[in-house]
């Protein structure tokens, strides 16, 4: 009887770990095949594998829809005849599947950068870069996530309108010495309305407004530059690398709706 039972113990945990696994599949990337690739690459562009390069780091799955982490990290530092010029990070199943285009330049020493996104349902992120050199690498997550673009702000409407702009610079890794790597977090106060969210008081459909440009300078030389769009979280924050010269941080911000916010950030 004991053997018997065993053996019953056992077919129930074997199966119901292939249950699990089974599962837990990532499904076939057809959204990214099939209509994301074609509109940032034309036909015939060759992406290789960038897992020698850069790692992207996702949550498996989200505890908010609406602020998702994401990293890149990459595994060498920027060189003036060898860097990352160029960073796309893309999520396949978002009704804008291109959370935003950033361009660096070497002053960043390494290209390595951090944001917040929204994510709609279970999807595929990646992460593109391109180097001076024009070859492209590209890294991907499978995320389990879902709601995000439509999710409401964490504030009431008048809260999030009262400190749009308002504008934050944390120094995380600081050193006086020219060139050495310094490391900061930006934030901007602002609601990036998706067009996809309702307002909780009125059951109104809230327009789409959300920043769409930001740039970073130190000393006049551009440290990143980006092109976001409505897959960017409420209040955007953007953590990055700079080879310090010893000025102060410019910010550039410009929103869908045509206000332009600026400062200047020294540690």
């Amino acid at each position: 009887m004991n053997a018997i039972n065993n053996k019953l113990i056992f077919l129930f945990l074997f199966f119901s770990i292939t249950f699990v696994f089974a599962n837990d599949k990532k499904p076939e990337p057809v959204t990214w095949e099939q209509n994301v690739k074609g509109l940032l690459y034309d036909d015939g562009v060759k992406i290789r594998d960038g897992s020698d390069l850069m790692v992207l780091d996702t949550p498996y799955r989200a505890l908010d829809a609406a602020i998702v982490p994401i990293s890149i990290n990459f595994l060498k530092d920027q060189l003036p005849n060898d860097y990352i010029k160029h960073l796309t990070i893309v999520i396949d199943e978002n009704p804008s599947p291109i959370v935003g285009k950033f361009e660096f330049s070497p002053k960043v020493g390494n290209a390595s950068f951090s944001t917040r996104v929204r994510i709609d349902k279970y999807t595929y992120v990646r992460a593109i870069a391109e180097n001076n050199k024009g070859e492209k690498y590209m890294v991907s997550n499978f995320v389990k996530a879902a709601g995000g673009c439509s999710a409401p702000s964490l504030a009431d409407m008048d809260s999030v309108m009262a400190r749009l702009g308002k504008m934050k610079m944390k120094f995380l890794k600081t050193s006086e010495a020219t060139n050495k790597l310094n490391k900061a977090k930006f934030l901007i106060s602002h609601p990036n309305f998706s067009g996809l969210q309702f307002n909780q008081l009125t059951r109104s459909e809230i327009p789409a407004h959300f920043i769409n440009f930001v740039r970073v300078e130190q000393d006049g030389d551009l440290i990143f530059e980006a092109s976001p769009d409505i897959s960017l979280s409420e209040d955007p924050s953007f953590t990055f690398n700079y080879l310090n010269t010893g000025g102060s941080l410019t910010v550039k911000v410009n929103d869908s709706e045509g206000q332009s916010f600026s400062k200047e950030f020294s540690f």
